[in-house]
């Protein structure tokens, strides 16, 4: 894929929330949650070019005593009231966690928000393009690993799986739709980004 196409696919119309259906059969499960109060948050997805093949970043958070512990996310979080707008927040997060400068990164597009029930967080996902790979630095605190997917791998059909979560010691949810990337599940909120990423820049 060109550069000049990739960018073009985000001035194209969103799949949205038909992107998400897929990945989120268990959302039915909270849709009497659906007017509750959502806070805002944003993630920041970083796409690179390298031996002409497309990538992106993603991370695996640090273990705590937390709802997203040990997952596998884009870098991101909540607005601070210092932040502009929440193409900012990403951008800050994204400095916050992996060392990408602020400055650093050409905004691409914005996919569609995700709502995430658990959390009661909506996140907004913004899209950035570095003509090389980041470097990157770990905020160890936040942050266990970081890695880099090929876009090829998203795209491929054998990408698509599913899993068991475990939500505590009483209660799974079994055959939850995700992804397999660099041999991590990817599942949930990050799952849905990621579907909606796979139906905007698989060929036509």
């Amino acid at each position: 894929m060109k550069k000049a196409d990739f960018f073009s696919r985000f001035q194209q119309a969103l799949p949205g929330e038909s992107a998400h259906d897929a990945f989120a059969p268990y959302r039915k499960n909270f849709e009497s949650q659906a007017e509750a109060i959502r806070k805002k948050a944003a993630v920041g997805i970083h796409f690179y070019q390298e031996n002409d093949d497309w990538y992106f970043l993603l991370i695996e958070r640090s273990t705590y005593d937390g709802k997203h512990s040990a997952q596998m996310a884009f870098p991101g979080g909540k607005p601070e009231e210092s932040d502009p707008h929440l193409e900012f927040t990403a951008r800050r997060e994204s400095e916050e966690e992996l060392s990408i400068p602020i400055s650093q990164g050409v905004f691409v597009g914005q996919l569609t928000n995700v709502w995430i029930p658990v959390s009661s967080f909506e996140v907004s996902p913004f899209v950035f393009y570095h003509d090389t790979k980041p470097s990157i630095v770990l905020n160890a605190y936040e942050v266990a690993n970081c890695y880099s997917i090929r876009l090829h791998d998203l795209l491929a059909e054998e990408s698509v799986s599913k899993t068991t979560i475990k939500v505590n010691d009483q209660f799974s949810m079994k055959d939850i739709p995700c992804f397999v990337l660099n041999e991590k599940i990817v599942w949930g909120a990050t799952a849905l980004m990621l579907n909606e990423l796979k139906l905007l820049l698989k060929k036509t």
